[in-house]
């Protein structure tokens, strides 16, 4: 896993803690826990914050950073995943969310205009919510799944590399 290149990526403390919308957590952001770089904590942010990038609701960052306080995950890298839906990728993401689940609620998936505005999204805010958290949900979960297993597999290659590579050296200079 290259550590220093995750870690380029990721949010230093002092923007974090700058951030409007994580200041409610800021009483528990100053725990070391949150900050821990290790395979553990990498993986379990890869799957807090895939999956709250794809629930369908404002302060994602805020539910990411909930959920990595209790579950002991790196904060800001799960913020970093969260921002996969982003407000250039929010539509297409949620449309294709939407589309799945109307599919295995069997439903006739609601058609849109090119002219969607908040007064369309009222009227047909019934007949899309369901299919939407479902859809939402499922590709949450594959998702979060996927990128902690792929995180945590990575990360042991790269250990076990990196052991086998020290051990060759050693056996070289041993000589």
């Amino acid at each position: 896993m290259p550590k220093k290149t995750l870690k380029k990526l990721m949010p230093r403390q002092d923007q974090v803690l700058e951030n409007k919308s994580m200041r409610l957590l800021s009483r528990w952001l100053h725990k070391a826990d949150v900050w821990h770089f290790n395979r553990r904590y990498v993986s379990r942010a890869a799957l807090i914050g895939l999956f709250c990038a794809f629930i369908p609701l404002p302060m994602q960052m805020v539910i990411a950073g909930i959920a990595c306080i209790f579950v002991r995950a790196n904060l800001p890298l799960s913020i970093v995943f969260v921002w996969i839906t982003n407000p250039l990728t929010i539509a297409p993401i949620f449309y294709a969310c939407y589309r799945l689940g109307a599919f295995i609620l069997d439903i006739q998936a609601v058609d849109y205009s090119s002219q969607i505005n908040w007064e369309w999204f009222q009227a047909q805010f019934h007949q899309i919510v369901e299919p939407l958290f479902l859809g939402s949900f499922i590709v949450g979960t594959f998702a979060s799944a996927l990128g902690y297993t792929v995180i945590d597999l990575l990360w042991r290659r790269h250990t076990v590399k990196r052991w086998h590579n020290r051990k060759k050296r050693s056996a070289k200079t041993s000589k």
